[in-house]
């Protein structure tokens, strides 16, 4: 079955500038809880691929984040939405890491992890980091509006490679993804 790489901040929960660095500053955006149940109910293996460079910039303890990625699965299974993994990137910008999206490392680490080529998957996301990385990868990329959507989508960047579609938030990108990826509802 495909598979859907979601970015983090900006896409499920509010992007914060000075980082989620604990669960009580976690906070899902308005919709995207049913959308990942959405996703999930379509048959689509879901996978979250997200920078988290509060770790490597000192902020933010492994353990807390990992606490923080466990409660959020913990919640989105509560609302029927299952989620296979979390691929996180601990770096700092300046570290020259492989997996620190606009990389592709992270998303193909999770491609690898679930068991599915690019051409079976897509990746959703804000950010020109989200974009660069797809298409690094080589997958379909989807925008949000949301978090730093907005940004992107005025950059050249998103006109030289542009999203397979732009929707305001999670929820309308997983209505219109299934004609895209011609998929019925389970």
């Amino acid at each position: 079955m495909p598979a859907v790489l979601l970015d983090r901040d900006g896409v499920i929960n509010e992007d914060r500038a000075d980082y989620v660095r604990r669960w009580e500053e976690f906070r899902f955006l308005p919709r995207s809880l049913p959308a990942l149940a959405v996703l999930a109910r379509l048959g689509l293996r879901l996978a979250v691929v997200t920078n988290q460079s509060a770790v490597g910039r000192g902020l933010l303890a492994p353990a807390t984040l990992n606490e923080i990625h466990r409660r959020m699965l913990a919640h989105c299974a509560r609302n029927g939405a299952a989620i296979q993994g979390v691929f996180a990137c601990p770096h700092a910008p300046w570290d020259g890491c492989d997996c620190r999206k606009p990389r592709p490392g992270l998303l193909l680490e999770a491609m690898a992890a679930l068991g599915e080529p690019p051409e079976r998957c897509v990746a959703i996301g804000d950010s020109r980091a989200d974009l660069r990385a797809a298409a690094a990868a080589g997958i379909p990329f989807v925008l949000v509006r949301t978090g730093r959507g907005e940004e992107t989508l005025r950059h050249p960047d998103c006109r030289a490679r542009p999203p397979l579609f732009v929707a305001r938030d999670l929820w309308e990108a997983c209505q219109a993804l299934p004609a895209h990826l011609e998929l019925r509802a389970a």
